[in-house]
């Protein structure tokens, strides 16, 4: 099992370090010298073409090329995964004179099913060259298993090329830049290992043929089809089954990946019930797979007859269930220790890591490399050789078995002989057992079928008091003859079924005095009930009078304590081994029910059940007892508060057992909470009139003075003021009342949100030009600001249901605050944008900001931040924004940084 571990560890290993390996730079120009290859995986730039219509000549407008993006440094790199999108890439070559101009472009994904180059031709503007395994493989311009197309550099200067790749499968572009020889020399390390591969996979299919020629055992057979599945599956997925198979046939090269792994699928899962034989053994998981056979073949329909993708997810989501579930098996079967079930197991593990590696290339987690790309291949070669060896050890196995037989028989004659050597021996040992029987301290009898007494020990008949000749049957020792019969009943009963019958019994002495004994008898043969049955009798007399005289003492003191007024509980291992009946009714359980119990149901979770528990036996440790208060919980999920008080049986050792008195007191508590509410709610009014009398103090009489001064002013010298001078002290008085207008609104508007008044009458609105008139109404209100509003509305939100005034109310009050609350100036930024199912707004400024511990108090009633200085304000207007916010069934975020600035986030839906 280890061994298999570290090989998964290595795998993954290797996997991660070439998915996390910075690969080239990502920048927008790359240097091209004179290099046998250069890699351009990491080096593209991408642009997604969802509706595939793009042709090169949008991929060039400006605005186009400006939604390019490089590929990240991490991750799958040019992996894309399953997408139904085309993909195009760009590459920027910068040359030098050492670079020589013919260049081969390599994309090392056989099942790529659409590309097309474009390179910069100076005649033409672009070349167009196209490739990708839907096209006949006598149509490519390079013969090559991979995807191969010339590509001609300038001397100097810099060269643009695009890619454009799209498929039915997984997308993926491991792309490589070769000089023409580099790329043949490569090739041919990399077609000595293919041919490494199908060569050990023809010669396991032919040496498991000839094994089947051989046995005639249907598995060798079942395994030559599972290998040549596997074979044509990797022809199809290395590109050589296009390059040298079915070479014309562009309609099977699509489809014969899904069809050659869904092939193998079924004989491997075939080959797994075969070889477990998990029909008998395993009936439960011989059903699950023979569903999963049934998902196979489904898949090979779905290749030949639907969208390359539907069988490419099946093969996907069926390739990690099967081979999980083989896996699985395999686990079973060691535990079992079936034949050959190591093996199995290794074999199923190896190629489950390939497939859940190859599975992760495909979705696009992994990038694709030589380990993530050939993961399916390496997996399978280890996969079909340990199952080779599972195979042979099966034979192994067999030969084992028959020489264990063997040996048995040899065995067993020797057996014989040294039983009738021990013959003697025996005779001897029956003496001596006969003796020791005579002389036992409980009494032994054996009775005969008919309940006749055949032989009986000398301690069974000072028992009754008796001697040998003085007793024939046990009959005469039973109080009554009836109850004589009910035991012979029982003891047939349990004769026939071969158990042994157990009885305290109430019996008669030979003198006529009465005592109890215990029986304990058996059938001397279950086949041969006539043969009778052997008995051990023990007087248990003392033992039963000092049993009744406990019973006496535990119902006196069962009744003393369930007339106790407190709940009491005798615990042991914080298990209740006694509880009385005021403990029961507090908790609301029959006490037959709490008795034997662990005590974690009478606490609120678990987690306050261990707390409690180490608490308690550390206090009980050290001193011996223990009291708290603490909430426990009914049977009804009700929680109620008790004071608790343990004491240890033995002094300072809570394992001998604690008892614990517990006093219900959930109406004092409750009364102590009440008060304790009852003070923060006059604490909190007594802040907020304080807060209310502060603000309207200060509001009110700086527009009241004012307004005074104005009046002043026109009484004395109202005759001789210009008209000019007159407007302006009469607009001072408007704006003072204004102010003292704007002010009250705010309050009745907030009492009208506490009180549930607030109206709510949405309708469909465009949303963009109300935020424009709700920055210019902002700027209206804060006319000195000299901060800059910024508008972004991305993508054109549209219309959506919402109430207006709450919406002015909202926006207002924010823009308002950001200009006011940024005396610096700056930039004010309000952007709108649609999100799922809902719209966002942030209203951000470069002001004074909010110290941190007051933010969880910005949307109270009254509450002004301690930084504002000078700057006016009522502390009522975030308080009615967060109702009007609530009013939509939206929610309002903020952040902020202290002298650095103020975001405010409103999510409304619709």
């Amino acid at each position: 099992m280890r061994a298999w571990c570290l090989a998964f560890a290595c795998w993954l290993v290797l996997a991660c370090a070439h998915a996390q390996a910075p690969g080239p730079s990502s920048s927008a120009v790359i240097p091209i010298g004179a290099d046998p290859s250069y890699p351009l995986t990491r080096s593209f730039q991408y642009l997604e073409d969802p509706t595939g219509r793009l042709t090169l000549d949008d991929i060039l407008a400006p605005a186009r090329q400006a939604q390019f993006r490089p590929l990240a440094r991490t991750g799958p790199g040019a992996n894309f995964g399953l997408t139904d999108s085309a993909i195009w890439l760009r590459a920027t070559l910068a040359t030098t004179t050492l670079t020589p101009n013919d260049w081969l472009l390599e994309i090392a994904y056989p099942p790529l099913d659409q590309l097309e180059l474009y390179a910069p031709d100076d005649a033409f503007g672009y070349d167009r060259q196209v490739g990708g395994d839907t096209r006949p493989f006598a149509e490519r311009a390079i013969a090559h298993r991979n995807h191969v197309l010339p590509l001609r550099l300038p001397r100097t200067g810099e060269a643009t090329i695009y890619l454009r790749v799209q498929s039915e499968g997984t997308v993926s572009v491991p792309a490589t830049l070769w000089r023409p020889a580099a790329l043949w020399q490569r090739d041919l390390a990399a077609y000595a290992t293919l041919s490494l591969y199908f060569g050990l996979l023809i010669g396991l299919l032919l040496y498991n043929l000839l094994l089947w020629v051989s046995v005639r055992d249907s598995g060798y057979l079942i395994y030559v089809g599972f290998v040549a599945f596997m074979g044509l599956g990797q022809a199809a997925l290395t590109g050589l089954g296009a390059q040298f198979l079915w070479t014309p046939w562009t309609w099977w090269n699509t489809v014969s990946p899904p069809v050659g792994l869904a092939g193998a699928a079924l004989f491997g899962l075939q080959f797994a019930r075969n070889f477990l034989s998990s029909a008998v053994r395993m009936p439960r998981i011989d059903r699950f797979l023979l569903v999963q056979m049934a998902g196979w073949a489904a898949a090979i329909a779905a290749a030949l007859t639907l969208p390359y993708s539907v069988s490419s997810y099946m093969v996907t989501g069926l390739a990690v269930v099967s081979v999980a579930s083989m896996v699985a098996i395999g686990v079973i079967s060691i535990r079992r220790d079936y034949a050959g079930a190591r093996n199995f197991f290794g074999a199923w593990t190896l190629l489950l890591i390939g497939v859940v590696t190859l599975a992760l290339h495909n979705v696009g987690v992994l990038p694709s490399n030589i380990f993530t790309a050939n993961a399916l291949l390496i997996g399978s070669a280890l996969e079909m050789v340990m199952l080779s060896f599972a195979l042979a050890d099966r034979i192994n196995v067999a030969r084992r078995f028959k020489e264990q037989a063997q040996a048995r028989i040899a065995a067993e004659h020797a057996m014989v002989e040294a039983l009738a050597q021990s013959q003697s021996r025996l005779k001897a040992v029956l003496e001596e057992r006969e003796n020791i029987l005579e002389n036992s301290i409980v009494g032994i009898v054996f009775l005969t079928a008919k309940g006749r007494m055949r032989w009986a020990n000398r301690a069974m008949l000072d028992i009754f008091g008796a001697r040998a000749n003085q007793v024939h049957s046990m009959e005469r020792f039973y109080l009554s003859r009836e109850e004589y019969l009910e035991v012979g009943a029982e003891v047939a009963a349990h004769a026939a079924r071969g158990e042994t019958y157990q009885r305290e019994l109430e019996v008669q002495k030979f003198d006529g005095t009465r005592g109890w004994i215990f029986l304990s008898g058996k059938a001397v043969s279950r086949e041969d009930l006539s043969q009778g049955t052997v008995w051990v009798i023990m007087d248990i007399t003392q033992r039963k009078a000092l049993e009744e005289q406990l019973k006496k003492n535990n119902s006196e003191r069962e009744a003393i304590l369930n007339s106790a007024l407190v709940g009491i509980v005798l615990s042991v291992a914080r298990r209740h081994e006694w509880v009385n009946e005021k403990f029961a009714s507090m908790l609301g359980y029959p006490r037959q029910v709490l008795i034997g119990q662990p005590s974690s149901y009478i606490h609120p979770d678990e987690e306050s059940w261990e707390r409690f528990g180490r608490e308690a036996r550390a206090a009980l440790i050290e001193t011996g007892s223990y009291i708290c208060e603490r909430q426990l919980k009914r049977r009804s999920g009700e929680l109620f508060w008790v004071e608790m008080g343990g004491s240890c049986i033995r002094p300072n050792d809570p394992d001998s057992g604690v008892i614990w008195t517990f006093l219900d007191i959930t109406g004092r508590k409750k009364s102590e909470a009440e008060m304790i509410e009852a003070l923060e709610q006059q604490k909190a009014l007594n802040e907020l009139r304080n807060r209310f009398v502060a603000m309207t103090s200060h509001e009110f009489r700086t527009p009241l003075a004012a307004i005074m001064s104005a009046e002043e002013l026109l009484r004395h010298y109202g005759d001789r003021l210009p008209q000019a001078e007159r407007l302006e002290v009469l607009d001072s008085i408007a704006s003072g009342v204004q102010r003292m207008s704007r002010m009250m609104d705010r309050v009745l508007l907030l009492g009208k949100a506490d009180a549930g008044m607030l109206e709510f009458a949405p309708e469909r609105i465009d949303i963009v030009p109300l935020c424009r008139k709700f920055v210019d109404e902002a700027r209206a209100q804060q006319p000195d600001s000299t901060s800059v509003v910024v508008t972004d509305f991305e993508g054109n939100p549209g219309p959506g249901d919402y109430d207006e005034k709450l919406l002015r109310h909202i926006f207002s009050n924010l823009l308002s605050n950001a200009l006011k609350y940024s005396p610096a100036g700056g930039e004010v930024g309000f952007k709108v944008r649609r999100t799922q199912g809902a719209t966002e707004f942030e209203v951000a400024d470069q002001g004074i900001g909010i110290p941190a511990e007051e933010v969880s108090h910005l949307f109270g009633s009254f509450h002004r931040a301690s930084n504002v200085g000078s700057i006016p304000g009522t502390g009522l207007g975030l308080a009615i924004v967060k109702n009007a916010v609530e009013m939509h069934g939206g929610e309002i975020r903020v952040r902020s940084e202290l002298g650095r600035g103020t975001t405010f986030t409103v999510k409304l839906p619709g």
